[in-house]
């Protein structure tokens, strides 16, 4: 068989799966992220993405770019959300930052924009 047959019938299908909608590619990343306070809770919304199976919030009280300054800082993850999230029992006053992964069988393509707020009473 020829390298040039063999390279078709190879990547062939990765020519017609290059979207963002097909199951066999993980999903695009959520756009849009916003993230809006009330008393001791705050509700996220996204853009949905259609090949999306679960999303997962990672979430801390830390701005993504104070964590690269202290290795220790991890995210917290909540899998298995649907949209739009509450996160609920949050402390008054304190900042929260999120962002947002689509998962299917595939696996994710990445992480969102983060998006804060601060619960008030």
């Amino acid at each position: 068989m020829s390298t040039r047959i063999l390279a078709t019938l190879l990547f062939s299908p990765l020519l017609f799966s290059c979207g963002g909608d097909d199951p066999l590619m993980p999903p695009s990343v959520p756009g849009n992220l916003v993230a809006k306070a009330g008393s001791q809770k705050i509700t996220l919304t996204w853009d949905a993405v259609s090949s999306a199976s679960s999303y997962t919030i990672f979430w801390n009280t830390v701005p993504t770019q104070a964590k690269f300054k202290d290795a220790e800082q991890k995210d917290q993850r909540i899998d298995g959300v649907s949209n739009p999230f509450t996160h609920d029992n949050l402390t008054n006053g304190q900042d929260y930052y999120y962002r947002v992964a689509a998962f299917n069988q595939a696996g994710s393509r990445g992480i969102s924009a983060e998006a804060s707020a601060t619960p008030n009473p």
